[in-house]
């Protein structure tokens, strides 16, 4: 999947688009400010040495843990969704999806944002800060989201 930041259009691999009106999308919508909330903590609890190294996750990125309390907040703010992990195999970048019976929206912030590196070679951007306009909501096709 080709990666290209948001203001040129796309935000992984999908186009960055308005949101239909409808109560799922609206409520993601308000909720940016939160998920930026909730990502800045993780940006802030990452300590890593002079090296680039966090006693935990070594030099590899924290998209992961960015995109888990992403879900955490979904899941507690909206009641009668599911989130699930966004991407396929392979992929080196974690987010998350947000869905209902009818419809299934992806929730991202681009990890150029909060670090810099690529692979499993990541480091911390110094004085990162993540606002809402950081935060990449679009339209995923609900017949591509399976239940488990």
């Amino acid at each position: 999947r080709t990666r290209r930041h948001r203001d040129r259009g796309w935000c992984a691999g999908a186009p960055v688009t308005s949101l239909p009106r409808t109560a799922l999308a609206t409520r993601l919508e308000t909720l940016r400010p939160d998920f930026a909330r909730e990502a800045q903590k993780v940006v802030d609890g990452l300590e890593q040495d002079e090296d680039g190294e966090d006693e935990e996750l070594g030099q590899g990125g924290i998209c992961d843990r960015v995109a888990n309390a992403m879900a955490g907040l979904a899941a507690r703010a909206i009641s009668r969704v599911k989130v699930t992990d966004g991407g396929h195999e392979g992929d080196d970048h974690a987010f998350i999806v947000v869905y209902n019976a009818k419809e299934a929206y992806a929730v991202d912030i681009a990890p150029e944002v909060y670090e810099t590196g690529g692979g499993y070679r990541w480091r911390k951007r110094k004085d990162a800060s993540i606002a809402a306009s950081d935060v990449a909501i679009w339209a995923v096709p609900r017949e591509h989201v399976t239940d488990d």
